[in-house]
């Protein structure tokens, strides 16, 4: 089964996140900062990275601008508004999922890329 990286400061989220793909069979490894996760990411091959935008040590925006983007990055993030969203994508991220997550389409996202 696929090998997902969850890049979360927020042990609720990253839990819940973990949770959800552990329960379909998907195997996660996490990163509690930006730094963490680039450095796990760039170590280790993952199949897809979700990265929240707002994380100590290095944001979500830096991770963009410095990952290699030889895995693709599905941003999942509470910065909903269009411009962040687009800036984002522009970094390369691949799409983008607003919390709070919906379950439901938080899989078929994940899905679509694995």
């Amino acid at each position: 089964m696929a090998k997902i990286l969850i890049v979360e400061d927020n042990e609720l989220n990253l839990k819940l996140m973990k949770d959800i793909l552990e329960s379909q069979g998907y195997n996660t490894e996490t990163a509690q900062d930006g730094k963490e996760g680039l450095e796990k990411a760039c170590e280790n091959a993952y199949d897809l990275i979700l990265l929240d935008l707002q994380m100590p040590i290095v944001s979500g925006y830096d991770f963009l601008r410095i990952y290699d983007k030889k895995t693709p990055v599905i941003v999942v993030s509470a910065c909903a508004m269009e411009n962040e969203v687009n800036k984002a994508k522009e970094l390369g991220c691949i799409d983008y999922i607003s919390k709070p997550i919906q379950i439901v389409d938080f899989l078929k996202t994940i899905e679509k890329y694995i």
